[in-house]
């Protein structure tokens, strides 16, 4: 077991050290929206809500991050298990949000699925 954590880190440190300014820049944009969220800002006009920012994070882990369809899956199946969390605590306001957030982050794996299967379909059929 010790064995495996190590490797995991040792896969982790180095999986931030080739994106450590993409992962910088990701950190910086979040905190930004939530500022932003907090301070009003473009409120009549576009409101930037959670739902906003937890839906850009998602679309920007994408781009800066380089996330698959299955660390979405993965994220989702976490917002899932935090909603049931909260169901069975009682807090059943945040539990239907993030439920919101599971939805958000199963279309956008779905999405990303599709347009990976299709870009491995595209590479098969060049080399027949």
């Amino acid at each position: 077991m010790k064995k495996f954590i190590l490797e995991k880190q040792e896969l982790i440190l180095t999986w931030v050290s080739h994106h450590y300014l993409k992962l910088a820049i990701f950190n910086a944009l979040v905190m930004f929206m939530i500022l932003l969220r907090s301070a009003g800002y473009f409120d009549p006009y576009l409101p930037i809500s959670v739902n906003m920012v937890i839906l850009a994070t998602l679309i920007l882990s994408v781009i800066l991050l380089d996330a698959r369809s299955e660390s979405l899956y993965v994220v989702s199946l976490v917002f899932w298990l935090f909603a049931l969390f909260l169901k069975v605590v009682g807090i059943n306001v945040w539990a239907e949000r993030t439920s919101i957030y599971v939805y958000q982050a199963i279309c956008l794996a779905t999405i990303l699925l599709l347009i990976e299967v299709s870009g491995m379909m595209k590479k098969g059929n060049g080399k027949n």
